[in-house]
């Protein structure tokens, strides 16, 4: 039975200081629950919420939002955590998300760090990156035990929408870009080697251009998705001792 991913939020009695979760294109809060989880052990509460279309257990609900609603959906998760008494926040972003987070680190002065894991700075959309999209969706409708007939009509719909959503990505990727001397907080980027959904070189050019030299991690032979992959205990120590040093 399919079970639609849940926002949560981990909370520490000890802590005095938050973190704020964004998941990825297509994913879930499930892709950053292991490193929430981590952290919170670790003295930090942590929240992360599903961007708007996601985790509702239809793939297509997603093709009916776009940058600006998933944008607010970060403004408000920020404001949750400040709401709750958190002065010292930072963002944590996975693909997309860590794009979303670069942009709310430019947009909120007040913003203290943010990490930046698997970011596409530079695009680079191939056939592979829409074969992901349908793969992860056709996922959710087996779980749904959705037929196979109908998995086939609602795939070459995707196949025909997700090319106009990603330019509205790509556009982003580069309003990042452009926003980059408006970055005063130190950074953590984490990149996978073997990561082949992202041009491996635009992390170094993304980093040259920030006014405060950020601290790039590099993990061998770890794909994209480093929160869950055989990555994730390097990255969540490597997340943990950048926090400790910048929130």
């Amino acid at each position: 039975m399919y079970q639609a991913p849940k926002s949560f939020f981990f909370a520490n009695e000890q802590a005095t200081k938050a973190v704020v979760m964004f998941h990825g294109y297509a994913g879930s809060t499930n892709d950053m629950r292991m490193l929430g989880r981590y952290l919170q052990r670790h003295g930090y509460a942590v929240y992360c919420a599903n961007f708007a279309g996601h985790a509702t257990g239809e793939p297509r609900d997603i093709l009916t939002k776009n940058i600006d609603d998933w944008l607010q959906d970060a403004r408000d998760a920020v404001s949750y955590v400040r709401d709750r008494g958190y002065k010292d926040i930072a963002v944590c972003g996975l693909s997309l998300g860590g794009l979303i987070a670069t942009w709310m680190l430019a947009e909120c002065r007040d913003i203290k760090t943010g990490i930046a894991i698997s970011v596409p700075y530079i695009m680079r959309v191939s056939e592979h990156f829409y074969d992901q999209f349908i793969y992860y969706a056709n996922l959710t409708y087996q779980a749904q035990v959705v037929d196979a007939a109908t998995i086939a009509i609602n795939d070459r719909a995707l196949r025909q929408a997700v090319p106009k959503q990603v330019a509205e990505i790509t556009h982003l990727s580069e309003m990042v870009n452009k926003r980059t001397k408006d970055i005063h907080q130190r950074i953590m980027i984490a990149q996978g080697e073997a990561d082949d959904m992202l041009n491996l070189g635009s992390v170094a050019t993304f980093a040259s251009q920030l006014p405060i030299e950020p601290i790039i991690n590099y993990y061998a032979n770890a794909g994209h998705v480093l929160t869950v992959n055989e990555a994730h205990h390097a990255l969540e120590a490597d997340i943990l001792h950048f926090l400790d040093d910048n929130l």
